[in-house]
């Protein structure tokens, strides 16, 4: 809400005087309650209709809310009773009034308004600056960068003249004047992140791989942000090594900052290799046991087409968290690849059971009965499908293949001409080449197809319906060509390709079983490249429970200290009140350094914060011992002890035998 606190702030000086309501209206924008502000405002405008301050407030409230036509009436009718001797006041109303008319791509009236917002105060940095991005945005860069160094001139310690001048030498490729810009930014202010970002664009685009990476892993290290990250995706796959290497330094730098991990693995996984993304998440994992770490495991496994081990990942995730869509998807999609339909079709049973609305379970369960020749149930959820979503196209698609077999062909004209309507630009997720040939339009669907391809020749999966799409028109020779690019290409739905029935026909040709057969061999297993010294063995514990009212408590030992701890499978990490995290730290149970997380450090009187992060070393849990484990400190004093995922998404099963009063554990080790 800084933009209307700014607003508030020069109303309020305006007159000490200032009514009931407007200075109500005040203190509700600055305390962020917009609804109740504007209402202190309309009881204000009752009583005086030609406040200006009223109107400027309301139109500072609604564009910090992107309620843009609202603002630009407020701001209308502010610029006409705001007082002519009040320069300040009503430059700003102009400057909010360029910004509208900026969103609204009326350039000359928005450039207008911003001349006469500084005619009225030249001082006004934010009016430079918004006329500096929109002439940076229109390419004008020499007209961009005077007004960028007139805010330099106005505020020589600030930020924006010279992050704006550095972007607009990055722009021209004058790489190194940007250099120097960011430099003295963050010679300035040295825990800037965007300053770092900016640098490391720079030194990306001239080819300064060491330094780019280095600035991207500062700004990710500062505020995690964002950009960085998706910045470090586009350095080229030569430079991959260095930037892994760089990362597993940040790793190592920050043992408990799961971040590092997880980029490396995501980086891994955008490339393709998926051994490497693999042993990633899963230091990701034990860092901080959450599910979502488990179904990226999963889902490589699954790009591997190694299914066992994929569904014994989604397995582990739905385990932690048995109520999320996506791991009842990916494990529902997983059965079906590896030839479980009955198990695909219970998945997404499950999943439109917990979404009934979703258009997208009906049209996935569909799919896999349109595949298992389940026409009628196919056709059935093809329907609802479009019945919530009457654009997807390919529940359209669906549909006609599904009422051609029941030989309703009149029927299925009308649904695949519904598909050429909507599908009008090739993309990967495109199938109107098949609605073209299904309508006796070959040329078209050829041309189609070929569009598809040359929208993203990298993308398997277009390769993938390419065969399935040759197929169709009995050319095995491109189909098979096809086949076999879709498989160098990544594609390893072996299962699909030989039951999927676009693929009937070309399944007899020559060739079609020796090409699938060299593929599966020339896939690495993932899970043979692990640990193939040491097979993982599978080991059960029970361990006793004592019944906690509606809970059951079990005994567990942080850092060699015995303690009792509530079992709890909701709670995402360990809990400890600040009672016993003052304990442990003041009798050497903790360490200084195991404060990991934010308000990390302990007060003068050495109690630690409440909102803490601390690694626990060493956790032995009815003798299964994990190391590094998460847990948080709440503020209760009297909060109990919970045991909660960081702990038991690492254990494996837990099964609770209430009659025996404990809980069996299977644990993988």
């Amino acid at each position: 809400m800084a933009a209307i606190v700014l607003t508030v702030q020069p109303i309020a000086a305006k007159d000490n005087a200032l009514s009931y309501n407007l200075r109500r209206a005040c203190e509700e924008a600055e305390n962020g309650n917009s609804q109740s502000a504007i209402e202190y405002i309309e009881k204000e405008l009752s009583d005086n209709p030609k406040n200006g301050y009223a109107y400027m407030l309301v139109a500072s409230i609604y564009m910090e809310n992107s309620k843009y036509g609202y603002a630009r009436s407020a701001t209308e009718s502010a610029l006409k009773y705001l007082p002519k001797k009040d320069k300040e006041t009503r430059s700003d109303m102009y400057l909010t009034r360029g910004e509208l008319l900026a969103i609204e791509r009326d350039t000359i009236g928005a450039y207008a308004d911003l001349a006469t917002a500084i005619q009225l105060n030249p001082s006004n940095e934010e009016a430079y600056e918004t006329r500096a991005k929109l002439l940076y945005m229109q390419g004008r860069y020499d007209e961009s960068d005077a007004d960028y160094r007139t805010i330099l001139s106005l505020n020589p310690g600030g930020v924006a003249g010279r992050m704006g001048l550095g972007r607009n030498f990055l722009f021209r490729k004058d790489y190194d004047k940007a250099i120097e810009q960011f430099d003295v930014v963050l010679t300035l202010y040295p825990d800037l992140s965007d300053g770092y970002l900016k640098r490391a664009q720079a030194y990306l685009f001239k080819g300064d791989y060491l330094n780019a990476i280095d600035d991207a892993c500062k700004a990710i290290e500062i505020d995690s942000n964002e950009n960085a990250l998706y910045l470090i995706s586009d350095f080229p796959k030569e430079q991959l090594p260095l930037v892994v290497t760089k990362l597993k330094g940040m790793a190592v730098k920050n043992p408990y900052d799961v971040k590092w991990w997880c980029l490396i693995g995501l980086i891994y996984t955008d490339k393709k290799m998926y051994t490497g993304a693999i042993e990633a998440f899963q230091k990701a994992f034990d860092i901080d046991a959450y599910s979502v770490y488990l179904e990226m495991i999963s889902e490589c496994y699954q790009e591997i087409g190694d299914y066992a081990k994929a569904l014994e990942y989604v397995n582990q995730a739905l385990l932690m968290n048995p109520d999320d869509l996506d791991l009842i998807s990916t494990k529902g999609n997983i059965l079906g690849e590896s030839g479980d339909i009955d198990g695909a079709i219970a998945e997404w049973t499950n999943y439109i059971e917990r979404s009934p609305d979703s258009f997208w379970g009906y049209y996935r369960r569909g799919f896999f009965e349109d595949n298992d020749n389940r026409t009628d149930a196919a056709l059935e959820d093809y329907n609802m499908s479009i019945m919530l979503q009457p654009d997807y196209t390919y529940a359209y698609h669906g549909k006609g293949d599904m009422l051609m077999r029941k030989g309703q062909a009149e029927e299925a004209m009308e649904a695949y001409r519904k598909v050429v309507e909507l599908d009008t630009v090739p993309n990967n997720y495109s199938c109107a080449m098949y609605a073209l040939l299904a309508l006796g339009e070959k040329d078209k669907a050829v041309d189609f197809m070929n569009r598809v391809i040359e929208n993203d020749s990298t993308y398997c999966g277009n390769y993938y319906d390419a065969a399935c799409f040759y197929s169709r028109i009995g050319d095995l020779d491109k189909s098979l060509s096809n086949l076999r690019t879709s498989f160098e290409k990544g594609f390893r739905r072996f299962h699909h390709v030989r039951s999927d029935d676009d693929l009937e026909l070309m399944r007899q040709a020559d060739g079609f079983k020796t090409l699938i057969e060299e593929y599966e061999r020339k896939i690495p297993n993932a899970s043979e490249d692990q640990n193939t010294d040491n097979p993982e063995k599978s080991e059960r514990v029970e361990i006793p429970f004592t019944p906690d009212g509606g809970c059951v408590s079990v005994k567990c030992a942080i850092n060699d200290l015995p303690l009792t701890f509530i079992f709890d499978t909701g709670a995402s990490i360990v809990s400890l009140s600040q009672i016993e995290a003052n304990f442990m730290l003041k009798n050497g149970y903790l360490k200084r350094e195991d404060f990991v997380g934010s308000g990390r450090f302990v007060d003068a009187n050495g109690d630690v914060s409440e909102g803490t992060i601390v690694n626990l070393r060493n956790v032995d849990f009815g003798g299964l011992k994990l190391n590094n484990v998460r847990a948080s400190v709440v503020r209760n004093q009297k909060a109990p002890l919970l045991l909660g995922q960081s702990v038991l998404g690492r254990l494996g099963s837990i099964e609770i035998d209430n009659s025996g009063k404990k809980l069996i554990i299977t644990h993988t080790r």
